[in-house]
């Protein structure tokens, strides 16, 4: 769970490595699969995206349990996000550590292929 003020973990290769919310796009919280913008914290020698950058950004993994309907709950270790464009598509072509299965559910299904294991 996502909150403006959040600092979450990049999780793909754009350049970017940490994004700090400013606003979730349609509520007050973002879960797993929601559009966050928020403003590049630290990013990589010769970024793309440099810090203080403002970009969109879907939620990959939360730390906040994830309860399904068979009744089991599924947490990560660390809030992750992947940057997209407006358009919703990815900036990277990588994406690093475990989606959630929910992200296809929300129609990111671009982002769970690029994504190496699925839980």
């Amino acid at each position: 769970m996502l909150v403006p003020g959040s600092v979450a973990k990049v999780c793909d290769n754009s350049g970017a490595t940490s994004l700090k919310c400013i606003r979730v796009v349609n509520g007050s919280y973002a879960g797993v699969g929601d559009t966050i913008v928020g403003v590049v914290q630290s990013c990589s020698p010769n970024s793309k995206y440099p810090k203080g950058t403002v970009q969109r950004a879907v939620v990959f993994n939360t730390k906040k349990s994830l309860r399904r309907y068979d009744g089991s709950s599924v947490r990560f270790d660390a809030n992750t996000v992947a940057l997209i464009n407006p358009q919703g598509n990815p900036l990277g072509t990588r994406v690093f550590g475990p989606a959630c299965h929910d992200l296809r559910k929300k129609g990111h299904t671009k982002l769970v292929s690029l994504a190496k294991n699925v839980i």
